[in-house]
């Protein structure tokens, strides 16, 4: 899902937009309607309506957005190949709640928005073993619609959270490595 969304929204969107737009992509129904509790959106800092992802998603024709009168909010999904990325529902329920936890965890929640963002694709990643992970620095920059430096300087942010307890950049072979602070965390497909 975080390979569709770098190929469908352009780099300019918005760090918060973008973990918008992978929450209402794995919550979606499969006609690609999605509704979310005022207490969900607090929880994401999403909640005040001067946050701007959600206009900045409908600017970008992605969603047609829609508050509800009693509370929360639901849109309908305009790209019919975000239902085409994922497995089933049941799935892509369990990848909404890991992406979720990957971003607001207590040692993130606090953090940036573009550091939260690269704490989920870190956390997808991550191999079955989930001891260490390694990718295409390029690829891993533009599903975190940041320069290579901009990610360096992210993941180094992380790393002082406590986050990784170790990361690498190796620019003449074009990869990142790194290894989270829980040696057994498990592989997050998001």
């Amino acid at each position: 899902m975080l390979s569709y969304l770098a190929a469908a929204l352009p780099p300019s969107v918005s760090p918060q937009a973008r973990l918008l737009a992978l929450q209402c992509a794995l919550r979606a129904d499969r006609y690609g309607r999605v509704r979310m509790t005022t207490g969900f959106l607090r929880g994401m800092h999403l909640a005040r309506p001067d946050s701007g992802a959600w206009q900045e998603l409908e600017q970008r024709l992605w969603l047609r957005h829609t508050p509800v009168p009693s509370g929360g909010h639901q849109a309908q999904l305009l790209d019919a190949t975000v239902l085409t990325q994922a497995p089933g529902r049941v799935l892509r329920g369990q990848a909404a709640d890991l992406a979720l936890r990957a971003a607001y965890s207590p040692v993130t929640r606090a953090q940036p928005v573009v550091v939260r963002l690269t704490a989920v694709a870190l956390t997808a990643h991550l191999p079955s073993s989930g001891t260490c992970g390694s990718a295409d620095l390029a690829t891993f920059a533009r599903l975190c619609a940041l320069s290579e430096d901009g990610l360096r300087e992210t993941v180094k942010g992380l790393s002082s959270t406590g986050a990784l307890s170790g990361w690498s950049l190796h620019f003449s072979a074009g990869d990142l490595h790194w290894r989270p602070a829980a040696a057994d965390t498990p592989r997050r497909n998001l």
